[in-house]
């Protein structure tokens, strides 16, 4: 394919505008519990939907203090929908079913738990404590979305599955004596400290919070948290108060709110921090309240538009460092993504003129059907920008 094929700048198409959130990358996510811990894998590319919803749950912190209250040992263990007090916390929109997959409810796989209704999965999961093929999609039954796997510590879950159930709270039955929480799920991180263990670890990475926060860092600082409770960190209420500012520095509202709510659950209420606390956590609910309608909207656009497969735009070489033959491959990368664009943007435009889909989906569909015209805009003029002063660089 010869160098000189120029893309082009501008793109005939009509633009009818919104920003698309981009799939989330699926990861390992740490779960901290009361009585032991365990890693997940998920399944991003098997599972999409459920992949990206169950990791905004955890980048939320929403699955933090959240118990296992439905456990029937040989069969399942149930949970993140639960708090210790048996309050049903409330949830983002469902995702739709995805257990023609190709994946199996088999032993050590996280799947999706529902109502009879197979699009009606929120934030609720299972993992699996022996092959349940009833579970899984056949004839007409829709069967339960897998979406990830226990890739360590399955032991813990087959421990939790061992202990005396009951009714408790709302619960007929099922409920383990004693409860078991979740006290912290987050991504599994790189490990800087893996030369050390237990202890020495985590003070390492106390002292790195400590650091950050004195130098007023507060994305470090957020970082290194993340990084603490990947390591199952114990978080007692001074730690939970600073983390509670901290993530509401930077933006992370949702998971602020979920620290200072664990905060007013374990801190001394009669301290001065508490009602500092108490204000802060007001302030939170009411910034979550707001945020929740562009929350559900983004969701709802993601579940609208999945069948149109947006691309991933690829990455364009800076042509002062890079070779012919990279440019070459780049601009192969770039007409094949302009190609997959373009198919994506005749779905999106049938979407949009579906006459059975409300205003506001409509909409979603408009909004992102001119997004995705921006992107290939700006990709041929990055692209043809750095191909010019290549070529210019090659006089």
């Amino acid at each position: 394919m010869p160098l000189s094929c120029r893309l082009p700048t501008t793109l005939a198409i009509a633009c009818l505008a919104l920003g698309f959130g981009g799939k989330a990358r699926a990861t390992d996510v740490a779960v901290c519990t009361d009585v032991g811990n365990f890693t997940i894998e998920l399944f991003d590319e098997q599972a999409p939907l459920h992949a990206a919803n169950f990791l905004e749950y955890v980048d939320r912190g929403f699955y933090n203090g959240t118990v296992f209250h439905r456990v029937i040992e040989g069969f399942v263990v149930q949970g993140g929908g639960v708090t210790r007090t048996f309050r049903s916390k409330t949830t983002l929109p469902p995702v739709a079913n995805e257990a023609d997959n190709g994946l199996t409810n088999d032993r050590g796989t996280l799947s999706a738990a529902r109502t009879s209704d197979p699009d009606s999965a929120t934030s609720q999961f299972y993992v699996n404590l022996e092959n349940n093929a009833n579970l899984n999609r056949r004839g007409g039954d829709a069967g339960y979305s897998v979406f990830g796997r226990v890739r360590e510590g399955m032991p813990v879950v087959d421990n939790i599955a061992a202990l005396p159930t009951g009714p408790a709270g709302p619960f007929s039955s099922d409920v383990t004596n004693p409860l078991v929480a979740v006290t912290s799920m987050v991504r599994v991180v790189p490990d800087r400290y893996a030369n050390l263990t237990g202890e020495d670890k985590l003070a390492a990475l106390r002292a790195d919070i400590d650091n950050a926060v004195a130098a007023e860092d507060n994305a470090a600082a957020a970082m290194h948290f993340n990084e603490y409770r990947a390591v199952c960190g114990e978080l007692g209420p001074e730690m939970l108060l600073t983390e509670t500012e901290v993530l509401a520095a930077v933006g992370r509202t949702a998971a602020a709110h979920e620290s200072v709510t664990e905060y007013l659950r374990v801190a001394n209420n009669t301290s001065e921090e508490y009602f500092r606390a108490m204000s802060l956590a007001r302030e939170l609910e009411a910034a979550v309240t707001d945020g929740s309608a562009e929350a559900m909207a983004l969701q709802r656009l993601a579940e609208l538009t999945a069948e149109c497969e947006l691309p991933s735009a690829p990455t364009i070489p800076n042509a002062t460092s890079t070779t012919m033959d990279a440019m070459v491959e780049a601009q192969e990368a770039v007409q094949d993504y302009i190609e997959a664009s373009t198919e994506a943007l005749e779905c999106l435009e049938e979407l949009a003129e579906d006459d059975d889909l409300s205003d506001e989906d409509q909409a979603l569909a408009i909004l992102a059907y001119n997004y995705e015209v921006a992107n290939q805009e700006s990709l041929a003029a990055q692209w043809n920008t750095q191909r010019e002063l290549f070529l210019a660089l090659q006089e």
